[in-house]
């Protein structure tokens, strides 16, 4: 009798679904470990960058010395070797010969160990700026695919699939949308209040020039590249995975908050001060991925607004009037996309939901639009 009942019950629809078991306490401190150790691998090399880039705030070198350039190579290799030997670790553990096909574990293993191989090559020092800024960007890709397995050895998706409906695409767009104005608020924040500061003349360290120049990003390659590098380890290892793997074994928010956002503020120190505008963009993005959970939209609109901004920047031989004038261009692109995904999304609805059949066999045409399409 009890057990008919509850088939019944599974058999009732709009029933809740049934909460996910806890974890134990060794897959969560698994997991912590796993979080803390790529939060390393992503800020180690980035933060001796940001060390350097901000030294000019308080008066000291801008660059090391032949001396103390040998333990920040020798840290950049040591980096590069553990990403390699995690990943192989990871891919190898989860392609045997039960799971996958002969090929598909060739190539899947041979992939890592390129991979792996090309990070540690990426960190040597190479004479041009262009070469190293490439470098990075490798191996930030590297630790981005070390964090999807990372994840999946957790049973734990990013959710990064192509959207493959009308409506899906319509959400993602207005995902990304959302992560853009997000980006946008909080790059202008850190600008005015370094406005300010220099406006007013207050004796506190900022930054001296260009964001670009202080960075080191002079032209398209370097700029490429280095958008490359920071959507790589800042969208998709500093902020999904650590939300993700977090969210899994149900860490209190505040953690999830503070973990995302002080790295976040410590790799823009070389702003001085402004940096603290970073807070709205860890939070901000941290909050969207927490509530829509789609990697791609992140990584889409912080690469679109880094490059496009930095490539304005680049822009300072031409008029001034190119820039607001490229502006213009951008926003009725973004509105003519958007409004294009928006009527196909409500066919697709339409063609969806059959319209209901009156008692005499007619049809009614309703002239109200379509319910709006969610996007949670």
């Amino acid at each position: 009798m009890t057990s008919l009942r509850t088939e019944l019950l599974d058999l009732m629809p709009n029933r809740p679904a049934p909460e996910p078991s806890e974890l134990t306490d060794a897959p969560a401190r698994r997991v912590i470990r796993h979080v803390i150790g790529l939060m390393l691998l992503a800020c180690c090399f980035p933060l001796i960058g940001t060390v350097l880039t901000s030294g000019h705030l308080y008066g000291l070198p801008s660059s090391l010395s032949a001396r103390a350039r040998y333990p920040v190579i020798c840290t950049e290799f040591a980096v590069a070797a553990i990403v390699f030997w995690w990943l192989c670790w990871l891919v190898f553990a989860r392609t045997p010969l039960s799971r996958v096909t002969p090929r598909q574990r060739l190539l899947q293993r041979g992939a890592a160990v390129l991979a792996g191989a090309a990070g540690m090559f990426a960190s040597a020092p190479f004479p041009i700026a262009l070469a190293q800024v490439a470098g990075h960007a490798v191996s930030g890709c590297v630790l981005a695919w070390l964090a999807l397995e990372v994840c999946r050895s957790h049973r734990v998706s990013l959710r990064t699939a192509l959207p493959r409906t009308a409506v899906e695409r319509l959400r993602d767009w207005q995902v990304t949308i959302m992560v853009f104005g997000v980006c946008v608020v909080s790059g202008a924040l850190s600008f005015l209040l370094l406005q300010l500061i220099r406006w007013t003349g207050a004796g506190v360290p900022v930054m001296k020039g260009s964001q670009m120049a202080t960075v080191g990003e002079n032209d398209v390659g370097t700029l490429a590249f280095g958008v490359v590098s920071t959507v790589a380890l800042e969208d998709v290892v500093i902020v999904a995975a650590t939300t993700a793997l977090l969210t899994a074994i149900r860490r209190p928010a505040w953690q999830i908050y503070t973990l995302v956002c002080i790295p976040e503020v410590l790799l823009h120190a070389y702003l001085g001060l402004p940096a603290i505008g970073m807070l709205v963009f860890a939070a901000g993005r941290v909050w969207l991925y927490r509530q829509y959970g789609r990697l791609l939209p992140f990584t889409a609109a912080h690469f679109t607004l880094d490059f496009g901004g930095g490539g304005l920047m680049l822009m300072q031989r031409f008029p001034f009037w190119y820039r607001p004038a490229l502006v213009y261009l951008f926003g009725v692109l973004v509105f003519l996309i958007g409004n294009r995904l928006g009527k196909a999304a409500k066919a697709a609805r339409a063609d969806e939901q059959p319209p209901p059949v009156t008692p005499d066999a007619d049809t009614p045409q309703s002239d109200e639009h379509p319910d709006r399409v969610s996007i949670r």
